[in-house]
């Protein structure tokens, strides 16, 4: 039983992590048509050819 709520714990504790991880480092924006990561400095996006806005919200 204590095996089992340990994992449970770990499994929980790696998936926390992960969201933080995409939290801290994000390398730029999602595309709004193929919604690919697309970097901050681009002008449009090199997956669909997308005229990206500059907007932040």
């Amino acid at each position: 039983m204590l095996f089992t709520i340990g994992l449970v714990v770990f499994f929980v504790l790696v998936i926390v992590g992960i969201f933080l991880y995409q939290k801290i480092y994000n390398p730029g924006r999602l595309c709004n048509i193929c919604y690919r990561v697309v970097p901050d400095l681009a002008p449009q996006c090199p997956f669909c050819d997308n005229e990206l806005k500059w907007d932040k919200n």
